[in-house]
């Protein structure tokens, strides 16, 4: 094993194996046990998660502002960038923080992947109790890995947690889920995403919606199911959090797409507005000319 799969390994993988393991030990449903390490380790990314979400506040509350600076500088772009920068550092918000988020939740994601392999690829219970630190429960029997939530609708729909789902289940809620999130979530680079849409036409723009939940969708049909059921709440934490802050205040924040295209019904009534229009004739002073 290289210096770096065994770094992965001990910064990741294994405290995911061990945490996974003594919350099923404790909640004795392998199940529930990832929904709650789910839910755990939203919570440590929850100082992140705020983060992003408080520059997103400040991003829709200087709007006017970078309105402003895009019309004043709309011949000069590397001013218009540089001026955009300085206002961005005048009110705290780095643009590069929505990625930081991403770039902590893929080794959290990989290390989920590689835990649930060994639980699977494991020959026998003493293999797998090596995985466990002195101070975590060891096993007695290997755990169960069955999903048996969806039994009530169908005898038949028992889903492994190690295995890609037969049922496609849970990879089409997790495109949904993330339908409904990608709506829901407001960038932080919502201006320059609503401006850039304007040009595009409008079945592109949901063109640009639906890939995502594609991606997600085949993703999850081809992995481990334990990895579409992560994401399943993760997803749902995750629009709860923006929901929240998009209404919260009363201040309702139109998801992105909506924007877009209500900015582009604008610019066509505006168009129609300044089309010239046919002269109409003064029928009363017409009606007075007669008269006289």
């Amino acid at each position: 094993m290289s210096i770096i799969a065994t770094l992965f390994n001990t910064l990741f993988t294994y405290p995911i194996l061990n945490a996974l393991l003594q919350l099923y030990s404790w909640l004795g449903d392998f199940s529930v046990a990832l929904v709650a390490l789910t839910v755990g380790i939203s919570l440590l990314l929850l100082p992140f998660t705020l983060r992003q979400l408080r520059q997103a506040r400040m991003m829709r509350q200087i709007q006017p502002q970078i309105q402003a600076l895009r019309k004043q500088h709309a011949s000069d772009h590397q001013a218009q960038a540089q001026a955009l920068q300085e206002l961005y550092k005048a009110h705290g918000i780095r643009t590069r923080s929505t990625f930081l988020l991403l770039l902590i939740q893929a080794p959290i994601y990989s290390g989920l992947y590689f835990a649930l392999n060994m639980i699977l690829q494991a020959s026998s219970v003493s293999t797998l109790n090596d995985y466990l630190y002195p101070f975590v429960t060891h096993l007695a029997t290997m755990p169960n890995l069955h999903l048996t939530w969806f039994t009530i609708l169908n005898a038949t729909w028992h889903i492994s947690l190690g295995a890609p789902d037969p049922t496609a289940i849970l990879p089409i809620l997790t495109g949904v889920l993330t339908l409904i999130q990608t709506w829901v979530a407001q960038p932080l680079a919502s201006v320059e995403a609503r401006e850039g849409m304007q040009h595009i036409n409008q079945n592109m723009q949901w063109l640009f919606f639906v890939i995502p939940a594609i991606i997600t969708v085949v993703i999850a049909w081809r992995f481990a199911a334990g990895l579409a059921l992560y994401r399943i709440v993760s997803l749902l934490m995750n629009i709860g959090q923006q929901y929240i802050v998009s209404h919260w205040g009363g201040n309702k924040v139109t998801p992105a797409l909506a924007q877009a295209t209500g900015f582009i019904q604008q610019a066509e009534q505006r168009t129609q507005s300044q089309a010239p229009k046919p002269r109409r004739r003064n029928r009363r002073h017409g009606s007075s000319r007669r008269r006289k």
